[in-house]
């Protein structure tokens, strides 16, 4: 015959043994989700540095891009297009420096900042032949 005290013991041991795989599967649970946010939070540092790096040598172009149609307006231009905010409130900056090359050509050199990245474009220019 079963007592009343066998029967609460068994009660008491699967009881224990359930909280024992609930907190199990919980801590596995929890470990996976801070690993999976981990690399996600890596991830999302390295696309926001590459958007800063590529944005930074668009700017460098569009300051390039600015040199070259001012010198399209005025040939005998030479000087500096100041640092310009593009687009307005972006923390995003180009500028160009327009000087003379060797051989009588002239060269156009653009500068972009994004964040912390700085990017530099050249183009060298001849009139004529």
């Amino acid at each position: 015959m079963i007592s009343l005290k066998q029967t609460f013991n068994t009660d008491q041991a699967r009881r224990g043994t359930a909280l024992l795989a609930a907190l199990f599967v919980m801590s596995v649970s929890s470990m996976t989700v801070l690993a999976i946010l981990n690399g996600q939070t890596s991830q999302y540092a390295a696309l926001s540095n590459t958007v800063a790096y590529d944005e930074a040598r668009y700017l460098a172009e569009a300051a390039t891009a600015h040199g070259l149609a001012t010198l399209e307006d005025d040939f005998s231009f030479r000087g500096t297009i100041p640092r310009t905010e593009f687009p307005k409130a972006s923390g995003r900056y180009y500028s160009a420096l327009v000087e003379d090359g060797s051989q009588g050509t002239v060269v156009v050199t653009g500068t972009g900042e994004s964040n912390d990245f700085v990017r530099t474009v050249s183009v060298i220019v001849k009139q004529g032949g």
